[in-house]
């Protein structure tokens, strides 16, 4: 027979029990690799996370992309076209493994994957934000219609995760998208920061006292130039630095 001085202590462990259980159920998260079903409180497989493509190595010195020599100081889209910003950086490269988990977080809701590359980005490359010395982080934004349709825009969930951890200002709304401009996909690279002209704008209800170095943040980067038609705006708007942040990106083309 159990005593009733008992029975508190056994219902809380009934409940933590049944919780454990239901929650998976009710909440089920599958890993952005292998799409295969993870505890409740885990966002990816452990062996899938090993598989991940880590940016190693030689990288371009204003964009972060990776090279194949190491004398090469810059890309060709940044020897191309150069950029305004000061540099960048990335977790990993888009390839196979990093495309399902990028349109998961983008296109299918899967928002909880925001807090697991916030966080793995931040744990690997802090001596990189130790070193920019940043104190406003800010997303790229999307245009209303798409966040509408949407219902979020996945930079956004990207950066006030990185803000919250590195402890400084977090920024959604610093910059507006009031063009939605066709697909990037479908241009050359020249064309594509001409397709963002005007674009992005500042947002004129921001007060812009104390904000001198900007990281902006984006969910892939490819040729650079949404990164730098947003950098653009904000340099002409008298922010002092820029550094660019994405979780994933595509290899030189050199």
């Amino acid at each position: 027979m159990v005593s009733l001085q008992k029975l508190p202590g056994l219902w809380a462990n009934c409940r933590r029990q049944a919780v454990s259980k239901l929650l998976p159920l009710l909440f089920p998260r599958h890993c952005p690799v292998c799409d295969r079903l993870v505890p409740y409180g885990s966002t990816i497989c452990p062996g899938c996370r090993k598989l991940l493509p880590l940016v190693r190595g030689n990288t371009c010195l204003r964009c972060g992309k990776p090279v194949s020599r190491p004398d090469q100081e810059y890309c060709y889209d940044c020897r191309v076209f150069p950029k305004s910003f000061e540099e960048g950086c990335s977790l990993y490269l888009y390839n196979h493994l990093t495309a399902p988990g990028m349109m998961a977080l983008k296109y299918h809701n899967r928002r909880t994957l925001a807090e697991f590359y916030s966080r793995e980005m931040v744990r690997l490359r802090a001596s990189v934000f130790q070193r920019w010395k940043a104190d406003t982080v800010v997303p790229v934004p999307i245009h209303p219609h798409k966040r509408k349709k949407r219902g979020y825009n996945q930079a956004e969930l990207l950066s006030a995760e990185i803000a919250s951890l590195l402890n400084i200002r977090h920024i959604p709304d610093l910059l507006v998208r009031v063009i939605d401009t066709l697909p990037q996909k479908q241009f050359s690279p020249q064309a594509r920061l001409t397709n963002l002209q005007k674009a992005f704008q500042m947002n004129p209800s921001c007060d812009l006292r104390g904000i001198h170095k900007v990281i902006l943040v984006d969910d892939i980067y490819t040729t650079g130039s949404t990164m730098e038609a947003c950098t653009r705006t904000l340099l002409t708007a008298g922010i002092s630095h820029v550094y660019v942040c994405s979780i994933c990106i595509g290899l030189s083309r050199d």
